[in-house]
């Protein structure tokens, strides 16, 4: 052996830090890792929760908070001997802000994420939508002027209507990226003008730190396609297959398909078109989406998206590729081993076609967020038989609780077979075989009916079908009330002769009966008794169920795919404006002693990043407000005292 030349350890690939927490940053990481590189969670920095917590948009000290997370980061460098210096966002907000890379290079760290310029273009959707116009691309933009108070709204839209460019209903959007699926907001009479867009606007601002809105056209019957994409450095381009995501919920994108069932040769090769020619000239660089509806006879673009979609897992699988892969090789090649494979080399077997579910916690029948404890939960994570596909991967765990301020997004299912109805029936199997529950009630059964829909089963859906045509079965059987009333016999004290359980508007049965049990376990949840196992129906088949107290006065059944919030109630006593979900007071719009109309819109409460208001059918003079602005409430919290108007005047 030669003098000066002792062996050296081969020094360790650097770390990469994976910014949010949930079911996708774990999927990131594991990507990550599978790629060869080692990767670093938000929960193995040595902070506390609070300080793990990334801040908002419109936190004054979001970099003084990123620093102190990045300092915890290059800690671990010392600890580990290892060139802790990348930063991957991940797919939360600050994956599309411009602003973070120059934070984390002031740590002396890179970021994994799409340069600032193109970052800042794709944030500013109107910026984005106006330099496709001057391109030649068609968009939906009535007017590219933005506005910010209903008095500009009032005076643009009556001059687009006096022009003939504007016509009800038209859309009302935000110029800048707004997460949650309130970015966009259909007009569909003026009235909606004075009542929501206030709030709405302000909504907007609390969320992305900017208020200002563009009007575009309402397109009828459209359907919404997605086209990720990856562009390297050299301006090569790699389009991935089309994903339909026409099966909104109010904005949000609960169920994707990929690829795209009902895309025509004609509306594929305009899409691929326009995607080209919006990229070269942006000169963007990394992994994207962009978002278009059509009409089947013209394409418009809507939206971008310069990082990974939440549902990358998606069109990755029907693509036979791996993203995190692409996005790598887009930026900072040098950190894989091996390049992807351009799809045009890849010999492709049988076909794949995908769904992607995302599961929230939410009443949605009623359209309110159900944050709350989750208390048990199914550990089966993997469904496989012959050529059909399907994993389930959670955002939370039991004794979680669903924070209000969070997103309520639980996890997300995808399915994958050879063809659209069998990857239906593997999505539709996995809705019926997973469980949780607790104080949290999920929209489980709303997808299982949505996709159990005839026209969703011939892929014959568009942009509005699910608000515009489709309605979940509302009430359970005759039967299923006897049960409600048997599970709470289960857990609650006796009623007194003037009280009764209501299920909404539902007068529950009084039964002496009780469940025939063949599995049971009694638990402790807020210092009262709850109950879950297993009974026999009528039938001697098993129903498994849970009953959970979230107070003595409610508590949340499920059985099946239902979730029941089952509420005390009693003759005589006051009328009441009790909390629909759990909270945040975000606005109070009477005062005590004020006479409030039938449908006046009393109070409204944030949770999930939605606004619920308060409204009574009935008018009713307001006596005492029991909570104020920016107070946090539970579900069924006594808001404020009222009287009937009649019963006031006497």
């Amino acid at each position: 052996m030669k003098l000066g030349l002792a062996e050296k350890e081969p020094p360790r690939p650097p770390a990469i830090l994976v910014l949010g927490e949930g079911a996708l940053a774990t999927q990131i990481q594991d990507d990550l890792n599978d790629l060869g590189l080692n990767t670093v969670s938000m929960k193995d920095l040595p902070l506390s929760a609070e300080d793990r917590a990334l801040p908002k948009l419109n936190d004054l000290d979001a970099n003084v908070r990123f620093q102190k997370i990045f300092r915890a980061f290059r800690s671990l460098e010392r600890q580990h001997q290892s060139e802790h210096s990348w930063i991957h966002p991940g797919v939360t907000v600050w994956s599309e802000r411009a602003e973070f890379e120059g934070w984390a290079r002031q740590a002396g760290m890179a970021t994994l994420s799409t340069p600032a310029k193109a970052l800042h273009l794709f944030w500013s959707t109107l910026q984005l939508l106006n330099m496709a116009e001057s391109i030649g691309l068609p968009t939906l933009i009535i007017s590219g002027e933005p506005v910010a108070s209903i008095r500009e709204i009032e005076a643009s839209i009556k001059k687009l209507f006096q022009d003939g460019r504007a016509t009800l209903p038209f859309v009302l959007k935000s110029a800048f990226r707004v997460r949650g699926g309130f970015a966009t907001r259909v007009i569909r009479s003026l009235d909606e003008l004075h009542e929501w867009v206030p709030i709405w606007i302000n909504h907007i601002q609390e969320h992305s730190g900017e208020s200002l809105l563009f009007i575009e056209k309402y397109l009828e019957s459209a359907r919404c396609y997605v086209q990720p994409f990856a562009r390297l450095k050299s301006g090569e381009i790699e389009l991935f297959p089309i994903v339909d995501g026409s099966l909104m919920v109010e904005g949000r994108n609960w169920i994707e398909v990929c690829p795209a069932q009902n895309v025509d040769d004609f509306i594929q090769s305009k899409i691929e078109t326009y995607s080209k020619k919006l990229l070269e000239h942006a000169d963007f660089v990394g992994v994207g989406n962009l978002v278009f509806l059509t009409n089947g006879v013209e394409v418009y673009l809507t939206e971008g998206l310069a990082r990974l979609n939440l549902g990358y897992r998606l069109w990755e699988k029907v693509a036979r590729t791996n993203a995190l892969q692409w996005q790598i090789h887009t930026l900072m090649p040098g950190l894989l081993v091996d390049a992807p494979k351009p799809r045009a080399k890849l010999s492709l077997a049988a076909p794949i076609v995908g769904l992607h579910l995302k599961l929230y916690a939410e009443d949605t029948w009623l359209k309110i967020p159900h944050p709350g404890v989750v208390h048990e939960q199914s550990s089966k994570s993997e469904w496989n038989d012959g050529d059909q596909e399907g994993s389930l991967s959670w955002g939370v765990r039991p004794a979680q609780n669903v924070d209000w301020k969070a997103s309520g997004a639980l996890g997300y299912i995808t399915s994958f077979s050879s063809n659209w109805r069998t990857a239906l029936k593997t999505a539709k199997s996995i809705l019926k075989d997973i469980w949780i529950a607790g104080g949290v009630q999920t929209n489980e059964r709303f997808l299982y009916e949505l996709l159990s829909h005839p026209w969703v089963e011939e892929s014959m859906f568009y942009n509005g079908f699910v608000d515009e045509e489709f309605i979940p079965k509302q009430i359970p059987d005759q039967l299923w009330f006897t049960w409600m009333s048997q599970a709470l016999n289960e857990v609650s004290e006796p009623l007194d002769e003037k009280e009764s359980w209501l299920w909404m508007n539902h007068r529950l049965p009084v039964t002496p009966d009780r469940f025939q049990f063949i599995e049971r376990l009694d638990f402790v949840a807020n210092g009262l008794k709850g109950v879950q196992g297993a009974f026999l129906n009528e039938k001697g088949k098993p129903e498994r169920f849970c009953i959970y107290p979230l107070n003595r006065n409610r508590y949340v059944l499920r059985i099946q795919n239902w979730f029941f919030s089952l509420r005390r109630s009693e003759k005589g006593r006051p009328l009441q404006l009790m909390a629909l979900t759990s909270g945040r007071v975000h606005s109070i719009f009477f005062k005590e002693g004020s006479r409030i109309e039938p449908k006046q819109c009393v109070l409204i409460i944030e949770s999930h990043q939605t606004f619920i208001s308060h409204r009574l059918p009935i008018p009713v003079v307001l006596t005492a407000l029991k909570v104020k602005a920016e107070d946090e409430v539970i579900i069924g919290q006594e808001l404020a005292e009222l009287e009937r108007w009649s019963d006031h005047q006497n």
